[in-house]
């Protein structure tokens, strides 16, 4: 498994589109994608769109999609919006 990409602090409207870019360019390279979110605080509506798509477009290309070290802010938040398959198969 490659080393994974530290996901920041704060995903909020702002962090978007960097992290789509970010995204996009693995995808590109049929890379896959490896996050390490053990540092996020905060999880917006627009990072959140954004990891879900990578997810769905990375299954669409048989591409890995992994967070790994999900911090308890992410995994509650992320079950808060309904979105625990986002964390499926998260490594602590």
């Amino acid at each position: 498994m490659p080393n994974p990409e530290q996901l920041p602090a704060v995903l909020n409207a702002a962090a978007a589109q960097p992290l789509l870019d970010l995204f996009k360019e693995r995808l590109a390279d049929n890379e896959p994608l490896v996050l390490d979110g053990s540092a996020v605080s905060q999880l917006g509506q627009a990072c959140l769109q954004v990891l879900l798509a990578a997810r769905a477009a990375a299954g669409s290309r048989e591409v890995a999609f992994t967070i790994t070290n999900p911090s308890e802010a992410l995994s509650t938040m992320a079950e808060m919006a309904g979105c625990s398959e986002l964390l499926a198969g998260a490594e602590a």
